[in-house]
């Protein structure tokens, strides 16, 4: 949970993603150096449609082609001689098939170079296809074009919510795309340095355009492939609601390549639905498991019951200097919350929360507190511990200016500079020894974490790199009691496509359990109810993570902040959320979007502003109305479960 998040990133409605056919990479199978011939092709259906010269196929080709899609190279349909057509998941055989309004791509060939066009997105870019490879897997959050050498990602971009005018387009680039990027504090703190000028909203670049490159190189590379980026945003001269986005990150400077490819960028409107091409990901064991982790999964699974618990305060970890009075207050709040006062239920599961640091202090597993207050293994009556884990050094106080608030830790640890502290990790996890709900790095689709995006020059694969690298170590250490949890934010925040929660995936192979925060602050007239938000989420899931099992890992419902009201105003709606909430998990089998729910933590803790609360999240002993609302949820839950 991070504090207040800005009023613009409010709930959407989000279309699920559908599963489709081939998710891998597809190399370009053109011969770039094939000369038009008066032979028709025999490349196997599905591939191809045939030579150029076929008067069949030059129909073929004219129907899909549009004076829209051209630029300085592909002037028209005169000199190209293959093309390919990627419609709906799949390659498809005759060009009338990729016509209709679905997800439709088209790859025109000329000698060495390439016109990619997304008719679904609403923009064409021209290509060398020397060693090209296309990954269609998130084509509706940025088609990815692959090189040995290189790696660009391109998107369509709004400016949603903000208006499609100047003052619109300024607010949403400088809050949420330029605020790192443009910032000279954050490149020196993080080891970079502009490589080139930077191209400032060009009008020459790019005739009809306008366009804005940042040139940024990487000082220290250790294990970063690609440490050469190119940031273009590229708009329509006197438009402003809707932008292409380009990152080119390369082995070497690379500047003649990218600029090529910049100014073959064109976008016209868009037909069609973008889609991505992931396929369902399936709960999978992790081979490493000992026993009795497997034994709690396989639980977690079958289970139709749910496992409740709350975070109220860190445990403190075993060097921590003020460790008394922390295991005190979290002791304290513990108590009273399962004491016939509070919820008149013990906690199903444990919450706490660690950094990589806090100021001079490094953080460590707490693995005498957790064996004392969690040590649950599903079976043996004590609370499973969720322990989520961030990579943060100053517990996620990103800015545009401070230096304290643009140091982004996750370059390092791609470096390779944290192992030794992660092999430090891994062994107190293993010595800890019971099942560990591993929540690493939750909302992460967001502009308020040290390991979002936008601090990562708004690429996301630098996260997955850093996951990938810390489950990596913890196989070598032999940690065998860790289950993975990918939490993203219900509503990824900037509204963007390059920054969407599936960009942040690390894969199948590496999480195990689907993480849920959808948060009801409670502030206004009336809040959405528990079954809204999480039916939405639903919604969003149930394609690609229907057979997960989902923990909610943060939840809430506010009973009003003192910035926007009196205190506490709203509890006798917070607590109707709270029992409308309970009666759904009564009856678990008439409720679907419930149905992988196996666990959530109530975060009962305030969001602050100063002295101020924004959001009154705790459950404090005088919230009677709410605390009520608790016993008698959980009652109903044991009737149900008789």
């Amino acid at each position: 949970m991070m504090l207040a998040v800005m009023a613009a990133c409010q709930k959407q409605p989000t279309e699920p993603t559908p599963a489709s056919a081939d998710p891998s990479e597809t190399p370009v199978s053109a011969d770039p150096s094939e000369e038009p011939s008066d032979e028709p092709s025999d490349n196997p259906a599905g591939e191809d449609w045939g030579d150029i010269t076929d008067p069949d196929a030059i129909t073929s080709f004219r129907a899909l082609w549009s004076q829209a899609y051209a630029d300085e190279i592909y002037t028209g349909m005169d000199k190209i001689h293959y093309a390919k057509a990627f419609y709906e998941g799949a390659y498809v055989p005759e060009a009338s098939q990729a016509v209709g309004t679905g997800d439709a791509r088209y790859e025109f060939y000329r000698n060495t170079t390439m016109r990619y066009v997304s008719r679904s997105d609403g923009y064409a870019i021209t290509l060398p296809t020397e060693d090209l490879t296309l990954d269609h897997t998130l084509a509706k959050y940025g088609m990815r074009f692959n090189y040995p050498d290189a790696r660009l990602r391109v998107t369509l971009e709004t400016v949603r919510p903000y208006g499609h005018n100047i003052d619109g387009y300024r607010i949403y680039t400088g809050e949420w795309l330029d605020r790192y990027i443009d910032n000279n504090r954050y490149l020196q703190v993080n080891s970079m340095m502009y490589n080139h000028e930077k191209v400032a909203e060009s009008t020459d670049f790019l005739e009809g355009y306008v366009t804005t490159i940042w040139s940024i190189r990487l000082r220290k590379t250790g294990g970063i492939e690609f440490p050469y980026y190119k940031i273009a945003i590229i708009r329509k001269a006197g438009q402003y609601g809707r932008f292409g986005l380009l990152l080119y990150k390369s082995k070497t400077d690379d500047w003649e390549k990218f600029e090529s490819i910049a100014k073959s960028f064109r976008s016209f409107s868009a037909r069609g639905t973008s889609r991505n091409y992931l396929p369902p990901q399936q709960p999978k064991e992790d081979p490493h498991w000992n026993d009795e982790t497997r034994a709690y999964y396989r639980k977690l699974l079958s289970q139709k019951n749910l496992d409740f618990g709350a975070f109220v305060r860190t445990l403190p970890s075993d060097n921590q200097h003020n460790y008394a009075s922390e295991e005190a207050w979290f002791l304290r709040e513990k108590t009273r919350l399962e004491s016939p006062e509070g919820w008149d239920h013990p906690f199903d599961l444990v919450a706490t929360y660690c950094h990589l640091s806090w100021a001079s202090e490094v953080h460590y597993f707490p693995v005498k507190s957790a064996t004392q207050y969690a040590g649950g293994n599903g079976f043996n009556g004590k609370p499973v511990l969720q322990f989520t884990y961030q990579f943060t050094t100053d517990n996620n106080n990103v800015n545009s200016s401070a230096s304290s608030g643009v140091n982004a830790p996750l370059w390092p640890i791609v470096r390779g500079d944290y192992d030794d502290h992660f092999r430090r990790l891994a062994a107190d996890i293993k010595t800890y020894g019971r099942p560990v709900l591993f929540r690493l790095n939750n909302e992460m689709n967001s502009d308020w974490t040290s390991y979002c995006g936008m601090i990562t020059l708004l690429d996301p694969e630098i996260f997955c790199a850093g996951w990938r690298r810390l489950y990596d170590i913890f196989v070598e250490c032999g940690v065998d009691n860790v289950i993975w949890i990918w939490n993203p934010n219900a509503v990824s925040c900037p509204y963007s496509n390059w920054g969407e929660d599936l960009a942040y995936y690390p894969g199948n192979d590496y999480v195990q359990i689907l993480g849920l925060t959808s948060y009801e602050m409670n502030n206004g007239s009336g809040p959405v109810s528990f079954r809204d938000h999480y039916t939405s989420l639903w919604e969003k899931n149930r394609v690609l993570f229907g057979d997960m099992p989902c923990i909610i890992g943060e939840f809430a419902c506010g009973a009003g902040g003192n910035t926007s009201g009196a205190l506490k105003r709203n509890q006798a709606s917070q607590a109707q959320w709270v029992a409308d909430m309970f009666s759904d998990f009564a009856d678990w089998d008439n409720h679907p979007y419930l149905q992988q729910i196996k666990g959530a933590i109530w975060f009962s803790c305030n969001d602050y502003s100063g002295d101020q609360i924004i959001n009154q999240l705790a459950l404090d002993a005088d919230l009677t109305e709410t605390l009520k609302a608790f016993r008698e949820g959980f009652k109903k839950l044991e009737e149900a479960n008789q």
